[in-house]
């Protein structure tokens, strides 16, 4: 929501997709979800212990209190079109590929298409617009590709891999040509949410501006040389994000910005087309 009113303030929008990425909930009763896992002790097992966590773990977790709180505002609880831009909003789950979405989108003629957590797009949807798709990887590719980058950096101890990248969408995953790449400025008190919000914020910054190059025919798109490690949905479980949040409490940014200059060498050399914030 954040990313789509951004851009209809800075760009000629003609439309935006929200895509449902919430799956529909079983809605049959506690007896019958157990008699679908009873005859497999291991995954029934893992399925109850899955329930008592959600019941009297996960609620108490720090991570969970108010201060810790994205904070996008309204802006990211709710679009705000002005009345020359159309909202689609599709239906079920990795449903933005369905023909009646391609066809609404294709009605709009759009020149690009900007694209923030969305499904994997396929060909018929990525042939669309006139100068291609571009992403926004709340991630550095060449480190870490696929879902929750700005966690797996902290979880993995590496404060300096945070940033996000915006590229040309390919048939794989997080890996297309490379037009801007940058890293927020980090604090002592930052934590996963609030370094994905700055991830997020300087990740619009870049897309408006690669936009923005498109328009004036002075984009500079290089491919990406090295695929980072994959994270997919599930693996970013109730115990990738506690190891995060620990390693936050055991000092993981106070290690890194103590020895900042060395740490964020390697990283600097591997940027591709590192993005200049504009001074305020």
């Amino acid at each position: 929501m954040f990313f789509a009113n951004q851009l209809m303030k800075s760009l000629n929008v003609v439309g935006v997709v929200i895509e449902n990425q919430i799956p529909e909930k079983d809605r049959s009763s506690l007896a019958r979800k157990a008699m679908k896992y009873v005859g497999n002790p291991p995954v029934f097992f893992k399925k109850v212990t899955e329930v008592l966590d959600r019941t009297f773990v996960e609620k108490h977790q720090e991570y969970n209190n108010p201060e810790f709180a994205l904070s996008f505002g309204d802006e990211g609880k709710q679009l705000f079109p002005d009345e020359d831009t159309e909202v689609l909003y599709t239906r079920g789950v990795n449903d933005i590929n369905a023909p009646e979405n391609c066809a609404w989108i294709r009605a709009r003629q759009p020149d690009v298409i900007a694209v923030c957590g969305a499904s994997i797009m396929k060909s018929d949807l990525l042939s669309i617009p006139t100068h291609g798709v571009l992403n926004l990887h709340g991630g550095l590719s060449q480190f870490y590709r696929g879902l929750f980058p700005t966690d797996w950096a902290i979880h993995n101890g590496e404060p300096e891999c945070v940033g996000a990248t915006i590229h040309f969408v390919s048939p794989g995953v997080d890996d297309g040509d490379v037009v801007y790449q940058g890293r927020p400025s980090i604090s002592a008190d930052d934590h996963p949410n609030s370094l994905y919000e700055k991830v997020v914020r300087l990740g619009v910054q870049m897309m408006v501006q690669a936009i923005s190059d498109l328009e004036r025919a002075s984009i500079e798109a290089i491919p990406l040389k090295t695929r980072g490690a994959l994270y997919l949905n599930d693996m970013f479980d109730v115990h990738a994000k506690r190891k995060a949040w620990s390693q936050i409490k055991n000092g993981v940014v106070s290690d890194y910005l103590s020895n900042k200059g060395q740490r964020d060498q390697r990283v600097r050399q591997a940027l591709i087309n590192e993005f200049q914030c504009p001074r305020s």
